[in-house]
């Protein structure tokens, strides 16, 4: 066996419609077509016209950074900009205008955005941006991230990993799989994909080596070359049939999951138990260890994210989930998989530290495939509703471009802390300071003293 490095096979896709922070406008009754914007912009927004280069060429808006410096050094204040409203109003929840635009540039050429502009957002919050990870200065060459010489590994195991073997049974046992990237593509979570989008995702999860989580109803559309790529997430009533998938995924309701029977029928496939954050508590984890699920998909709806209550709810509900798992001993028999919201690269390694095997990834997909997704789970302006088949390499290749990005990302948070593989974060909340925790046992000491009373002098 030789050794092969893991690579994921980018290529530019650049977005069909490239989302827009300002309008800018040229004042054509002012205008000298001088060419002074051209000088001034380095960003490529102004040029000449192609026919007529005696004239200036509509600006491109999708490529300005608003820093203004055609606008002061244009000899006849012909330049302007003003707010693209379609972009301000786009997104929700997690989702907002600035992360849908850098998830668009990741997925152009699967590139680390870079501004040249430093961090302008806020310094803390609520949610993810309430965690801060650890960066320590450690010299190693794992500090080098991706530019550096050191292998660090991204392989994650889905699956048992027993502590001892045991052939008393009889049976056959089936090892855990190992898969390259601690990322999933889930095209079940926001409701049925259109055939356009069910294509794209399970032939980018070929490309990157990974799984797609599609519904049962899209199961008879997924190629015989894909479906080794693929988990069905089951309706009511469905067992029989996807002996031939990587895996099936029944959801959770408060004991209404056949797990036991799902495992006897597919002794070899992966079995995943789907807990939404609405129905999870720790009877749902009891049953997956008792049925020898593979998989615990601890996941939620886009409304029960839409706000930040919901978010805080998600993530203190995911570190129960990994805490009574390690209280009972039983970390390393079962893998957990955490979607939901995940709208960044950031927050793959905020969702491993929390206690995730793997991250699901599934609204980010349509965004960077320029698609409003089923029940109109985000809302992404002028995007349309239709995909068109046509467009299935284009938005594949978004995708992967999309998912090496964020794997870039990971590696470089991997590099700062030293660590040669993933599966070391895993829990380690000791890489990460919690926003409310640093300020309760920051101030918590702290004793207001009561406002002296006003003295009335006579």
């Amino acid at each position: 066996m030789t050794f092969k490095r893991y690579h994921i096979p980018i290529a530019p896709a650049p977005s069909r419609r490239p989302w827009t922070r300002v309008n800018v406008h040229r004042d054509l009754s002012r205008c000298l077509n001088c060419g002074t914007c051209i000088d001034s912009c380095m960003y490529g927004v102004h040029d000449r016209r192609d026919a007529d280069t005696r004239f200036m060429e509509e600006p491109e808006d999708h490529l300005c950074r608003v820093c203004f410096r055609c606008v002061a050094e244009c000899p006849v204040n012909a330049l302007s900009l003003e707010k693209n409203s379609e972009f301000t109003e786009a997104g929700n929840g997690l989702f907002k205008p600035e992360v849908l635009r850098t998830i668009a540039n990741e997925a152009e050429g699967g590139r680390i955005p870079v501004t040249g502009a430093c961090y302008r957002g806020p310094f803390g919050g609520q949610g993810f941006d309430g965690m801060w990870t650890d960066m320590s200065e450690i010299v190693r060459p794992t500090r080098d991230g991706i530019h550096g010489r050191e292998y660090i590994s991204t392989s994650v195991d889905v699956g048992a990993r027993p502590t001892y073997l045991d052939f008393r049974s009889g049976g056959p046992w089936t090892p855990p799989r190992e898969l390259p990237i601690p990322l999933v593509l889930d095209a079940a979570n926001p409701g049925t994909p259109p055939a356009g989008i069910l294509a794209a995702i399970t032939r980018a999860a070929k490309a990157l080596e990974t799984y797609a989580i599609v519904p049962a109803r899209s199961w008879p559309a997924v190629g015989a070359d894909l479906q080794g790529h693929v988990i069905v997430r089951l309706s009511d009533g469905e067992t029989t049939g996807f002996e031939k998938t990587a895996g099936v995924e029944a959801t959770y309701r408060h004991g209404g999951a056949d797990l036991v029977g799902l495992r006897k029928s597919l002794p070899h496939s992966i079995v995943s138990l789907r807990v939404p954050v609405t129905a999870y508590d720790r009877d749902a984890v009891d049953m997956a260890l008792e049925a020898g699920v593979d998989l615990i998909h601890y996941t939620c709806d886009w409304k029960d994210v839409d706000s930040i209550d919901g978010v805080n709810r998600y993530i203190a509900t995911l570190r129960d989930l990994h805490g009574y798992l390690v209280e009972r001993a039983k970390r390393d028999a079962v893998t957990v998989l955490a979607s939901g919201p995940i709208a960044a690269a950031e927050h793959v390694p905020k969702a491993i530290i929390l206690g995730a095997d793997l991250v699901g990834v599934d609204l980010a997909l349509y965004a960077v495939m320029e698609c409003v997704p089923p029940n109109h789970a985000l809302h992404l302006g002028r995007f349309p509703e239709e995909f068109p088949l046509s467009d299935v390499p284009w938005a594949t290749q978004r995708v992967v471009n999309l998912m090496n990005a964020w794997r870039d990302q990971l590696l470089e948070i991997l590099g700062a802390m030293g660590m040669r593989e993933v599966r070391r974060l895993r829990g380690d909340v000791g890489r990460a300071i919690f926003q409310d925790e640093a300020e309760r046992e920051a101030f918590a000491d702290i004793k207001v003293r009561a406002p002296a009373k006003e003295v009335t002098v006579r």
